[in-house]
């Protein structure tokens, strides 16, 4: 099913590029992001994430974007004192990460100086959990190893929409610069994955209390996307 839509997406978008990029207007975006895991996965995290997201698009008129794009953001980070054998005031900072990467659609109704749109994705998750290990001596805070602890993928499909509101003009009336408001509800697959809390250190060997369940999103997000 996940393979289906992906060439839904990914044979129009080939098929728009081989035409040539000079017939259509392009543009590109970054923006913020504040993801709340939900479901199941809200339940295992208990926490909010925070990242980037960037993505380029074609529009063969003024109404379709089409495109691709990638984001990150970590969902957990704490810090714990150990103290080692023969080692003392050592610190390991743990984050909780996530990363990948995206086709979509987009549809604007309307044009001018407010446009609403509606946006579908379909994407991966690179979800992975990252000790780093720190001399925690006052004369020596340099970082001594890190490693990953744990990792998984996960492929989803997502709908949401936003609102583009110019600040902008620029040649043709329709390009420009506009703030982009967009929220994205996202249906992750299955993936196992640690949250704050599930690495310890025990009998000086790290301990893992891995959860496993769907990876659903809602993500806020705040940028500005270009087109030109």
């Amino acid at each position: 099913m996940l393979n289906r839509k992906l060439n839904l997406i990914l044979i129009p978008l080939m098929m728009l590029m081989a035409a040539g990029a000079g017939a259509v207007e392009m543009e590109a975006g970054g923006r913020i992001l504040v993801a709340n895991p939900v479901g199941d996965f809200g339940d295992a995290t208990d926490n909010l994430g925070a990242g980037l997201e960037g993505q380029w698009g074609v529009r063969p008129n003024p109404y379709v974007t089409i495109g691709l794009g990638a984001n990150v953001m970590t969902y957990g980070c704490e810090e714990r004192d150990y103290d080692l054998p023969l080692v003392d005031d050592f610190e390991m900072e743990t984050t909780n990460n996530m990363a990948g990467g995206f086709l979509f659609a987009q549809v604007r109704p309307m044009q001018g100086v407010l446009q609403p749109y509606v946006e579908g994705r379909v994407g991966f998750n690179y979800i992975w959990t990252e000790s780093s290990l720190q001399d925690d001596d006052w004369w020596d805070s340099s970082e001594v190893g890190r490693e990953t602890n744990f990792d998984d993928f996960a492929g989803y499909v997502a709908g949401g929409g936003g609102l583009l509101f110019q600040l902008k003009e620029g040649g043709g009336g329709k390009k420009g610069i506009f703030l982009d408001l967009k929220m994205i509800y996202q249906k992750g697959s299955k993936a196992e994955y640690l949250t704050e809390g599930d690495v310890e250190i025990v009998d000086n060997r790290p301990v893992y209390n891995v959860s496993r369940s769907e990876t659903d999103l809602i993500n806020y997000q705040l940028g500005v996307t270009v087109t030109f």
